[in-house]
């Protein structure tokens, strides 16, 4: 079982505009909302692959109310925790005629110890040995410092497979845990080395650091330059494939359930690759900051090109 957590969910109002203009009156073509935060957003893109997930997280409020009514939609088991006082969170994504994507977003309501605990307890309640644990997102907004860490140490006797995706203290501060997998971008890759990483280079050298560490596989996501995995002693180079790109939020999201959803069904390493790409390249193409379009992933799959460094 493939299971989410999302310590801060929200709520993605996209506004389409032709374009953002500041200082001035800016007029809106068209919105709509979608469930928002990165760990719902892994959850969702799992059940369009036809995985069933758990989802767990914490929701305030008539907002979280809302984030539950659109997970329930989905092939997706919920477990979060509700509570009426506060709100949940609002992102707001801006997305301009020329595929310009401005994403803003609120702090979330402070999750205190005692809520944050009750999530750490249900988490460990409900995994079991084998289950892939996905922390992804921000979690800024907890009384408890870097949560993440405490996760993992909670549930370090069930012998779970962590897929970790965050950034700043949760990110450093989780690595002696030695989750299975890690995806930083090139700037969280420079938080983890205390050094600007730029580059292929820079990006390899980097690798070849951490393959020391204990965690088993690490992505480095580079956006429209593709992504660098290091996996049993190999170093993967995933070429960025060329499509139409109408909004990049939440590509980085759909990669990680592509990898998840692979390692889940046991897939051959370069055919996990293959699906976490294609995924990402479908995400790239929908005007919208979660979900694709499934066969279109299935058609970018066999245009992935793959190259051993």
């Amino acid at each position: 079982m493939i299971c989410t957590v999302t310590v801060n969910p929200a709520i993605d109002k996209v506004i389409y505009l032709t374009r953002f203009n500041r200082d001035n009156t800016n007029r809106i073509k068209e919105t709509k909302e979608v469930l928002g935060g990165k760990g719902t957003h892994v959850s969702v893109n799992l059940s369009i692959l036809e995985c069933v997930n758990k989802a767990f997280g914490i929701d305030f409020g008539e907002t979280g109310r809302r984030i539950e009514s659109l997970l329930e939609k989905e092939d997706i088991e919920m477990k979060f925790l509700h509570y009426d006082e506060g709100e949940s969170r609002m992102n707001y994504a801006l997305i301009e005629e020329d595929k310009t994507c401005t994403l803003i977003s609120e702090k979330g309501k402070i999750v205190s110890k005692e809520q944050c605990q009750e999530l750490i307890r249900k988490i460990y309640d409900e995994v079991s040995e084998g289950d892939i644990l996905i922390l992804s997102g921000d979690a800024s907004n907890t009384e408890i410092p870097l949560i993440y860490a405490n996760i993992i140490e909670a549930v370090a006797d069930k012998k779970v497979k962590i897929f970790l995706d965050a950034s700043s203290e949760n990110l450093t501060g989780s690595l002696k845990w030695k989750p299975f997998l890690i995806k930083p971008n090139e700037d969280e890759l420079s938080q983890i080395l205390g050094k600007e990483i730029k580059g292929e280079a820079m990006i390899l050298e980097g690798l070849q650091k951490l393959s020391h560490t204990g965690i088993s596989c690490i992505a480095v996501s580079c956006g429209g330059n593709g992504s660098y995995i290091w996996y049993q002693d190999e170093i993967y180079r995933v070429h960025p494939l060329k499509v139409n790109v109408m909004n990049t939020i939440g590509c980085g999201d759909a990669f990680l359930s592509g990898m998840a959803y692979g390692f889940e069904k046991g897939l051959e390493f370069t055919e996990i690759l293959k699906i976490a790409a294609s995924v990402s390249s479908a995400t790239a193409e929908s005007n919208s900051t979660v979900g694709f379009d499934r066969e279109r992933a299935r058609e970018l799959r066999k245009r992935v090109k793959i190259e051993k460094l």
